[in-house]
């Protein structure tokens, strides 16, 4: 059928109407005609595959991925970067209205990002088999068909040559030791190999292989530590088919330095593998020092969701003290390292859940800013409620989800207003984009 592409969808895919109902076609773009067939019809919507495009946007641009229909990863690949930020700040603005009554107005320009492609510095690729060869890919969204990756343009280049460097020193290992072979994954036996997850920064590789039961040989170890820039290299074994989590058992390191380290606002931070960090480093670094700047000088302040406590190391001069409260460990383990590195004893971090964290901080002094940076799930109920009985004087919201920021600003308008709304682009190609959302009292 015959359908015009109206607008962009959350995941960004085309969306067209037929009779008021929202018809989804990944790949199409706003303004363009296409046609299409309905390949699942849900009642209230349909989804539909693209099979033909009448007359193309004059924002549609070549992808320069081979494997970018099929991977899944890169959905605006096709579209003008100047247009993605368009869509990108249209759909937050239309999401913080949507759920959050957060008028428009508040919406600022979008902060572009340096680079559009080579800007990811870590991956976390499971790996496939084919002709006894193992390849690191995706799986298609939706499916179970594997995409194996050849080359991907919005990783680091020392991220794509490291990558490819490892997979040939598995292969080559295999090849040469078929009785110690490290193959693809097999459930039944839970043996081989699962994933592969590389961080680079600073001319450094951090390497962990996932893998099933057994070891991993001290040659194989070895060679792998040979690779250029290798700085370490941690195993994590998961045998658990059930979970979305990369990780299994928590990664021990076989050989290298334990951390990897790299500057940001003129500190030196420490990653341990299993620690989360932004993945477009350049333009954290933006975003951490916008937030921070929204930060008045104050007496107290909490840091929720600290991770390696990055934002509240930048932000130790503007408070007499500083809590960083994060549920991971291994983060505040790297955290408290870094406030040592750093020469700064302004700073407590807390491996605690957000809400109780911010409690307890409470309990000892009167919060005047909360910072916070939640996952892409927004603050939970707990925290809302804990926000809610503490009542900071101000709130800087560093959010990756606008449909999760709008609903707990609806929550948080009760006591709040919002100031600002300032959009940054973190991931080119991507639907993806962040803000910093400053929300003061009464």
């Amino acid at each position: 059928m015959k359908l015009t592409i109206k607008k962009m969808g959350i995941n960004g895919e085309g969306i067209a109407y037929i009779n008021k109902k929202p018809i989804f076609i990944n790949g199409a773009l706003p303004n363009e005609t296409v046609e299409a067939e309905i390949t699942e019809d849900k009642g209230s919507y349909a989804r539909a595959e693209l099979t033909d495009i009448i007359r193309k946007s004059s924002e549609r641009r070549h992808a320069g991925c081979r494997v970018q229909k099929k991977c899944g990863g890169c959905t605006l690949m096709t579209l003008d970067y100047e247009a993605q930020l368009k869509y990108k700040k249209e759909l937050l603005e239309e999401a913080l209205y949507k759920y959050g009554n957060v008028k428009r107005s508040f919406v600022r320009d979008i902060h572009p990002s340096e680079r559009i492609n080579g800007y990811r510095t870590q991956c976390k690729l499971p790996l496939k088999e084919t002709s006894q060869q193992l390849y690191t890919g995706m799986y298609m969204p939706g499916s179970n068909h594997f995409c194996t990756i050849e080359d991907c343009p919005v990783h680091d280049r020392d991220l794509e040559t490291a990558r490819k460097d490892i997979l040939n020193v598995l292969n080559t290992w295999n090849t040469e030791h078929p009785k110690e072979r490290l193959g693809e994954y097999n459930r039944r036996k839970e043996k081989g190999i699962r994933y592969l997850v590389i961080r680079t920064l600073n001319n450094s590789t951090q390497c962990t292989l996932v893998t099933g039961r057994g070891k991993i040989p001290q040659e194989l170890i070895n060679r792998v530590m040979e690779v250029s820039g290798m700085t370490s290299l941690y195993h994590s074994v998961n045998t658990d088919m059930h979970t979305q989590d990369i990780f299994g058992t928590v990664p021990k390191l076989l050989a290298g330095e334990e951390h990897i380290t790299f500057t940001m606002h003129d500190l030196t931070l420490q990653l341990s593998a299993d620690s989360f960090f932004q993945l477009n480093v350049s333009q954290a670094e933006k975003m951490y020092s916008t937030a921070v700047s929204k930060i008045d000088p104050c007496g107290t302040l909490v840091e929720a969701y600290c991770g390696v406590g990055a934002m509240s190391l930048m932000a130790h001069e503007k408070a007499e003290k500083v809590y960083g409260i994060e549920a991971s460990k291994p983060a505040i383990r790297n955290a408290k390292a870094n406030a040592v590195r750093n020469n700064i004893d302004n700073c407590e971090f807390l491996a605690m859940d957000a809400a109780d964290g911010l409690l307890y901080a409470a309990a000892r002094n009167e919060i005047d800013t909360l910072l916070c940076d939640p996952p892409r799930s927004g603050m939970d109920e707990k925290m809302l409620e804990a926000v809610m009985q503490v009542n900071p004087k101000k709130i800087v919201y560093v959010s990756c989800n606008p449909a999760t920021l709008a609903k707990n600003l609806k929550v948080l308008k009760q006591k709040y207003h919002v100031v600002t709304v300032i959009p940054f682009d973190l991931f080119p190609q991507t639907p993806l984009v962040e803000s910093v959302t400053v929300l003061e009292r009464g």
